[in-house]
C-alpha cells in the first residue's frame, strides 16, 4: 500500500480510538481531551457537525477528517455519531455509530505511470462499548465488542471498478486500553479476541490474474506499549529521537487458511495451518528487535505449474533479529536467528530428485541462533546524521559473536555446533581487512560421509568433488566413531588459527 495510504488508514483508526489524556471522567472533559489529541492532525483536518449535552449525555455528530498528503493523496472519513454517557459512578461510557466509512484517493502520477485510484473502506463494529475510568492524566478504557472489523468496500483505478474484497475482523473482543500523560504520553493496549477472520479476494482486470486468501485465527491476544511526545506533529522527523518508542506483540492458538492464485500458467490452490504463533517487537531510538515464531505448520498445495502435489509440515518456524540504533559508549546487544525445524515433505516431492530412494527421508532442520554485542558509531534514527552514516566506511563495529545454536540436518546427516568469539576492532592487520577474532567453535558432524557418498550415487556430486570433500573432512575434523567427526576451531590471542590444535596457514 502506498505509504500515505497506510498513514491515512492509521490516522483514521486513531480518530476512533483516540486516547484521552489529562482528562477527568465527565463526558465533556473526556470529549475535550479527544479533541485536543485529534488536533495533532492539524486544525483543519478534523471537523465536527454538532455537540449537544443533556442529562449527562454528550452527543457528537458528523465527526469528520480530511487529510492531504504531499503527493496530493487524500484520506477522508465521517463518523455519524459519537456518544459520551456519564454513568453516575465516576465513569463515562462511550459508544459510536456501527459504521465509519473512509475513502483514500490518490491522483495519477506520470513519473511512475500509476493511475488515479479511489479506495473505499469502512470500520464496522457490533456492540462496541468503552467505559472510561481513572484519574486525570491516567485513564483506563475497558473495551468490548461482539465484532470489530475493517472492510474494503470498493477499489477504482482510473474510474473503473476493480473486483476486490478484503476483510480483517476480530470476534468477541475485550480488554483494556490505558493512557497516562506526564512529560510523555504512554499508551498501553491489552486486548484479546476469541477469533480473527481475514479475507482477500481480488482480480486484475488487465490480465485476469486472481488471488484469494481466506482464514480464521483462534484466540488472538495482543499487547503493546507506546510512548510518544505530547505533540508528535511538532517535529515529525525527530519524533523517534524525541522519545517515540514502542514494544508489544501477539500470540494465537493457531489458524487455518485456504488460498488460490491464478495466473497465465493456471491455478494454484491449497490449505495452510498453524498450531500456534507468536510475535514480539521493540523499537526506540536505541534499538530495534523482532522475534516471530509458529509451530505445527502444515501446507498442502496443488498447481497447474507443478506435476505433483506438495504436502509439507514444519515443527517450528521462526525469525528473529536485534540491533542497536544509537551511538553509545559501551557495546550493545545484537542477535539474529532463523529456525526451520523438522521440515518434512511428501514422498512425491522426494521422488523428483531422489527417485531411487537413496537418501533417508527424515525431516530436515536448519537452525541458527547468533547473538553478541556491537557498537554503533552514529545515531541511526537522527536525520542530521543520515548522510555521514551512509558515507562512513564502518557505521558500526562488531565486538563479539556467540553461536548459541548451529544445526543443519538433512539426508541422514547433521552438523551441529556452538562457540563464541570476541573481536578486536583496533587490529585489522592480523586477519587482513577484518577485526582480529579470539575464541573458538566446536562442531559435531554425524553421517556426513554417508551423505556425500549418497549424493555421488545420485549423480549430484562428481567423483573428484567427493574426494575433495572427504579430504577436507580429514583435514578439519577428527573421527571419534563410525561416521562421527568433531572439529575444534580456535582463534588464539596471539593471532593463530588452530584446527584441532594444528595451525592453519593464514593465506
Amino acid at each position: 500500500m502506498h505509504a500515505f495510504k497506510l498513514k491515512a488508514a492509521v490516522s483514521a483508526m486513531a480518530l476512533l480510538a483516540a486516547a484521552p489524556a489529562l482528562a477527568d471522567v465527565t463526558a465533556q472533559q473526556v470529549w475535550d481531551d479527544w479533541k485536543a489529541q485529534m488536533g495533532v492532525y492539524g486544525e483543519s483536518a478534523v471537523t465536527i457537525g454538532s455537540e449537544t449535552y443533556e442529562n449527562g449525555v454528550l452527543t457528537v455528530t458528523d465527526l469528520g477528517f480530511d487529510v492531504t498528503g504531499e503527493d496530493g493523496s487524500t484520506a477522508t472519513g465521517n463518523l455519524p455519531q459519537l456518544v459520551f454517557t456519564e454513568n453516575g459512578d465516576g465513569t463515562v461510557g462511550v459508544t459510536m455509530s456501527e459504521e465509519y466509512p473512509i475513502t483514500i484517493s490518490t491522483p495519477a502520477d506520470a513519473s511512475t505511470g500509476s493511475e488515479a485510484s479511489d479506495v473505499a473502506l469502512a470500520l464496522r463494529q457490533n456492540g462496541l462499548q468503552m467505559k472510561v475510568s481513572g484519574n486525570p492524566g491516567a485513564l483506563t478504557y475497558d473495551v468490548s465488542a461482539a465484532r470489530y472489523a475493517i472492510e474494503l468496500d470498493s477499489v477504482k483505478e482510473a474510474g473503473t471498478e476493480v473486483p476486490a474484497e478484503a476483510l480483517l475482523a476480530f470476534n468477541d473482543l475485550s480488554g483494556t486500553y490505558t493512557s497516562t500523560t506526564g512529560a510523555m504520553r504512554d499508551v498501553t493496549y491489552d486486548l484479546a479476541a476469541a477469533s480473527m477472520d481475514l479475507l482477500l479476494d481480488a482480480t486484475n482486470p488487465e490480465d485476469g490474474s486472481h488471488v484469494m486468501l481466506s482464514g480464521k485465527v483462534n484466540q488472538v491476544a495482543t499487547q503493546a506499549t507506546v510512548t510518544m511526545p505530547l505533540d508528535p506533529a511538532a517535529d515529525p522527523e525527530m519524533m523517534v529521537m524525541n522519545g517515540l518508542a514502542m514494544q508489544g506483540g501477539y500470540t494465537t492458538a493457531g489458524g487455518q487458511y485456504i488460498f488460490e492464485f491464478t495466473d497465465a500458467s493456471g491455478p494454484t490452490n491449497g490449505t495452510f495451518s498453524t498450531a500456534g504463533s507468536a510475535l514480539n517487537f521493540q523499537f526506540s531510538k536505541d534499538s530495534l528487535a523482532y522475534d516471530s515464531s509458529a509451530t505445527g505448520v502444515a501446507l498442502q498445495a496443488t498447481s497447474a505449474a507443478m506435476p505433483i502435489p506438495l504436502d509439507a509440515t514444519i515443527g517450528e518456524y521462526g525469525v528473529k533479529f536485534q540491533m542497536p540504533l544509537s551511538k553509545t559508549g559501551a557495546p550493545a546487544p545484537w542477535a539474529a536467528g532463523l529456525t526451520l525445524r523438522d521440515l518434512a515433505l511428501n514422498d512425491e516431492v522426494w521422488q523428483m530428485f531422489d527417485p531411487q530412494g537413496v537418501l533417508p527421508h527424515d525431516p530436515a532442520t536448519v537452525a541458527v541462533d547468533l547473538s553478541g554485542t556491537a557498537t554503533m558509531l552514529f545515531d541511526a534514527m537522527d536525520p542530521a546524521q543520515a548522510e555521514a552514516m551512509a558515507s562512513a566506511p564502518m557505521p558500526a563495529q562488531l565486538n563479539s559473536v556467540d553461536i548459541n545454536e548451529f544445526n543443519v540436518t538433512f539426508g541422514g546427516a547433521s552438523v551441529t555446533g556452538t562457540g563464541s568469539f570476541t573481536l578486536d576492532n583496533n587490529d585489522l592487520t592480523t586477519f587482513p581487512g577484518m577485526p582480529k577474532p579470539t575464541g573458538s567453535v566446536d562442531l559435531q558432524l554425524n553421517g556426513v560421509k554417508a551423505l556425500i557418498s549418497n549424493l555421488a550415487t545420485m549423480g549430484l556430486l562428481p567423483q573428484d568433488q567427493v574426494m575433495i570433500g572427504l579430504g577436507m573432512l580429514g583435514a578439519f575434523a577428527t573421527e571419534v566413531g563410525p561416521d562421527q567427526l568433531t572439529s575444534h576451531i580456535e582463534a588464539t590471542q596471539d593471532g593463530q588459527l588452530l584446527v584441532n590444535g594444528n595451525p592453519m596457514p593464514m593465506q
